[in-house]
């Protein structure tokens, strides 16, 4: 329980707040409401944004009951003050149409278990809409706090989820991380605001709202927010909202009790808050009977009431806590020094009069990333004959090598499965970004030293052989005309379960897919360091996971010259082994762009984790440190045009229903699956079986 959650505390305590932030203790309830655009009348330019910070799940604890809460929303339904969606607030405050005359935008700030047991039942009963502030704690396994299965449940009966950062920093992390520089404030932020945005975007489909973590804001928040596409910022500070108060500081009043309910739903001066908080009682006293005090107690009575907790809210409020000694919240390594260092005070000070950022729109490549691809015989693979940027010599090129597994947008993001529409949104980024979507024999020729490729390229491959890959990332790279590489285990082609068939990856390779090996049962390292290194089970184990791996596919589709090391585990043995066999390339799963420095048997490679956007940023951004934040920018932006582009794969974003497998379909267009509808055939690249190219020069292949 946080020392903000209890209505009583809040006005018998002086609480601190954020060195931008004040903690105004609230007005006595018969103070008169003070709303000069209102005055003697009702004005459609005010919306209250009521913010509840805890829920009590029991009589006498501190936090709104189910009683008082169920109070509160009857007396928005029977004074007909109406409650909003998030994106009617959002098109309100830019300029769309108006709201009705008295609107309340409802917003859950703690998304730990009471807001499912108490407030969502008395919301879904009234029918209302609201939002839901997630941090990550959500993300985890936890019966204290909303899991992603519950605040689903929430997103289908009316909830928006925003974000509240990802560990709800102290205003002191974010002070320690000004003080570190740029590059580490930036740091943090990616952390906090990035990564929960693209998180609850990739599970619920958006994120388009935050809720400053204990009310703290400064100007590097607010700009980065912007940065990762949020559109709206709730602070603690309370009043109504208007179009012309700023979309990264837009007040919000917490409730803590009746008295501050009352005050936040006076929507004229005609009445003082006295007068709305008795016909809240006057509901009030029309149901239950009501826990929650309707006159506050003084400070006296509740500190006799609570001793205990006032004490340790008072200490708590005196001094932050220290950061953990072990561990620094920005650089994300051991710091001990940080241990020593005297932690901020946080003071009391006035909300600063931030501005909204005005971010320059990114520029958008108009050529496409992928060039003419074509085949040099009937059973080669495909490599590209025209690029559509200029070539340069080879030691100034740069290859961001990407690494997908599974893709859904209805299962559970993991590590391996990322949602489609993201993936989408990662393609159009390429394209937006001006790089060059390269094949693996172009790959292969450049790093052997026998072919030049444009300055920034980017090779797509993707391990295992889901069948997902068929279903779902084969149709996104189909329209954007790109070529990639399947790394497949031969056991794990069967087209049963959630396998592809050997016809699904035949359809793929007939549209611009190469494929390599990635053994024959994808073995963990565990299982190669159980086998000793000159034993006979060992040169068994080799020749049945690479040898006969490479065999079977080669036998199976014609073509297999590469390596996808299973979890990037290698050894001299195996380096050894594949050399021996024809094998030209083998990947590892290190981060690093790939130079023609690179040992083409340990290629780097940027493994792309649905749980870690920064893993993508990392592998696009080609102009290092500087080009972070401006590629975290544009990728943001690439949603829409991608979403307008192939709008297929933003479809079903959150349902928890599998969808069906499919058989293969013709290589002209996919069946629909069950609620789709086919988008016309985009633009293909061209797929021509011509002599080869001769490739004497740089400017070869032009």
């Amino acid at each position: 329980m946080t020392r903000y959650q209890s209505g009583l505390l809040v006005l018998s305590l002086a609480l601190v707040g954020g060195g931008l932030q004040a903690r105004q203790p609230e007005a006595p309830a018969a103070a008169v409401s003070q709303h000069p655009a209102e005055a003697g009348q009702e004005s459609a330019s005010l919306v209250s944004v009521l913010g509840y910070g805890s829920f009590s799940a029991a009589e006498g604890m501190p936090g709104i009951t189910a009683t008082t809460f169920r109070a509160q929303m009857m007396y928005l339904k029977e004074q007909g003050i109406t409650p909003v969606t998030l994106q009617q607030f959002i098109d309100w405050h830019r300029g769309g149409a108006e709201l009705p005359q008295r609107a309340v935008l409802l917003t859950l700030d703690e998304a730990d278990i009471t807001a499912y047991s108490v407030a969502f039942p008395v919301l879904q009963e009234f029918g209302f809409p609201f939002v839901v502030f997630a941090d990550g704690r959500n993300f985890q396994d936890n019966a204290s706090y909303l899991d992603r299965r519950k605040l689903q449940e929430m997103r289908r009966s009316g909830a928006s989820i925003g974000s509240r950062s990802m560990s709800r920093p102290l205003a002191c992390d974010w002070q320690l991380a000004a003080e570190r520089g740029p590059e580490a404030a930036f740091k943090l932020a990616e952390r906090e605001l990035g990564v929960s945005a693209q998180r609850i975007t990739s599970i619920f489909g958006s994120c388009d709202a935050f809720s400053y973590p204990r009310g703290y804001a400064n100007e590097n928040m607010v700009e980065n927010l912007a940065v990762y596409g949020y559109r709206v910022a709730f602070s603690r500070q309370a009043g109504k909202v208007q179009k012309s108060t700023p979309a990264y500081m837009l007040n919000r009043n917490m409730v803590q009790d009746m008295p501050s309910f009352a005050r936040a739903v006076n929507f004229t001066g005609a009445e003082n808050d006295e007068q709305v908080l008795q016909k809240v009682r006057d509901v009030a006293a029309s149901g239950m009977p009501v826990s929650q005090p309707l006159i506050v107690e003084s400070s006296q009575h509740a500190a006799a009431s609570f001793p205990s907790f006032i004490e340790n809210a008072a200490a708590g409020d005196a001094v932050q806590p220290q950061l953990p000694p072990t561990l620094d919240p920005v650089l994300e390594q051991p710091a001990p020094a940080l241990a020593d260092k005297p932690v901020p005070v946080e003071e009391e000070q006035p909300v600063p009069g931030l501005k909204d950022p005005v971010l320059e729109p990114r520029p958008v490549s108009d050529q496409p990333a992928a060039g003419t691809l074509v085949k040099r015989t009937v059973g080669g693979d495909w490599v590209t004959r025209e690029f559509p940027r200029p070539v340069v010599p080879r030691e100034q090129t740069r290859v961001a090598v990407l690494g997908y597994h599974d893709f859904s947008n209805t299962r559970p993001v993991s590590e391996m499965c990322l949602r489609t529409a993201e993936f989408c949104q990662q393609m159009q980024y390429i394209k937006d970004a001006g790089l060059t979507v390269i094949t693996m024999q172009d790959f292969q020729e450049w790093l052997l030293g026998d072919r030049c490729l444009p300055e920034r390229c980017v090779l797509i491959t993707i391990d295992d052989g889901w069948r997902s890959v068929y279903t779902e990332a084969f149709p996104v790279l189909k329209a954007y005309g790109y070529p990639f590489t399947l790394y497949l285990y031969t056991d794990f082609i069967s087209g049963r379960g959630l396998s592809m068939s050997q016809e699904m990856i035949r359809e793929m390779m007939a549209g611009g897919a190469s494929i390599g090996s990635h053994s024959a049962s994808h073995p963990y390292p565990s299982e190669w360091k159980a086998l000793a290194p000159d034993s006979q089970e060992h040169a068994a184990f080799l020749q049945k996971e690479l040898v006969q791996s490479v065999a079977s596919l080669k036998a199976k589709f014609g073509n297999c010259a590469t390596f996808c090391y299973p979890g990037g585990f290698h050894t001299p043995q195996m380096l050894e082994t594949l050399t021996a066999h024809g094998v030209s390339l083998a990947f590892t799963v290190l981060e690093k762009k790939v130079t023609t420095l690179e040992n083409p048997l340990l290629v780097h490679r940027y493994m792309v984790f649905g749980t870690d956007p920064r893993i993508f940023r990392r592998a696009v951004n080609f102009d290092d440190v500087a080009g972070v934040k401006t590629t975290a920018q544009g990728i943001t932006e690439a949603r829409a045009r991608a979403q307008e582009f192939f709008p297929s794969a933003f479809e079903n974003l959150g349902d928890t229903e599998l969808e069906p497998s499919l058989e293969p379909s013709s290589a002209a267009q996919l069946p629909p699956l069950p609620g789709r509808k086919l988008q016309p055939e985009p633009a293909k690249p061209v797929l021509e079986d011509i002599p080869a190219p001769v490739y004497s020069s740089p400017e070869a292949g032009k």
